[in-house]
């Protein structure tokens, strides 16, 4: 097997063929939403056998970092796109979905207060990166973000980091995304919710609290979204 790395023989081969696999999406050679090659040309290329293959595709769908779609192929999973996210799901009343165009309102570098630091499983103080925004539809804002990254794991960032997708900033730094945990709750609106959503002081929001990990089990990002469903439903799917 000339592509593995012969340190790591002591291993299965089947948790090597993974840790190659997962090498490559996390420098890019794959990008979440893609597909990887066939189980076969995977198999001629890393000279082993389609079994040992399937056996680290198997581990890799289990740990949710791939979806394996029968007659389709392999794909890399986006935990940074609304679609994988069962409580993220917005729909018109003619049930089309919607994601709406997001727009930075600030960027800014923080210093982490405890209940951040909590959150984020870091020390209180630390740098974080803090992008507030605002998502429209129809040319009305229905979903404000603050959306906070820990400094210590982004040290590339895009030019425009406003309307950034996590997935894909992830990747730009070498990490590779894994789950994420939501929680949804009713809000009332603040002086600011209320300018920026145009409605009145104290309505209540639909409120999305959502930590995502790496694959590691590292916290990448703390996202709070406060939404004004007017013409809009929030779906929840059970799968």
């Amino acid at each position: 097997m000339p592509y593995l790395d012969n340190r790591l023989m002591a291993r299965p081969l089947y948790l090597q063929v993974r840790d190659v696999l997962v090498q490559r999406i996390v420098v890019g050679q794959w990008k979440p939403g893609g597909t990887l090659p066939n189980e076969t040309l995977l198999a001629q290329q890393l000279g082993i056998s389609i079994g040992t293959v399937r056996k680290a595709l198997d581990l890799m769908e289990s740990e949710r970092i791939v979806t394996r779609r029968q007659g389709r192929g392999t794909f890399v999973n986006d935990y940074a796109s609304e679609t994988l996210f069962p409580f993220s799901t917005f729909h018109n009343f003619e049930g089309q979905r919607i994601s709406g165009t997001k727009r930075a309102k600030s960027i800014s570098r923080v210093q982490a207060d405890a209940e951040e630091a909590s959150r984020l499983g870091l020390q209180r103080g630390e740098e974080l990166i803090k992008v507030e925004r605002l998502r429209e539809h129809q040319g009305r804002i229905f979903m404000t973000e603050t959306c906070l990254l820990p400094a210590r794991y982004f040290n590339r960032l895009p030019d425009d980091l406003g309307p950034y997708r996590l997935s894909a900033l992830a990747q730009l730094n070498g990490i590779l995304v894994g789950p994420a945990d939501e929680r949804v709750d009713v809000a009332l609106a603040t002086a600011e919710d209320a300018k920026d959503l145009d409605v009145a002081d104290g309505t209540p929001l639909l409120r999305l609290d959502r930590t995502i990990f790496s694959d590691q089990g590292d916290r990448l990002e703390w996202r709070v979204a406060r939404c004004a469903l007017r013409h809009e439903r929030y779906v929840v799917r059970f799968v």
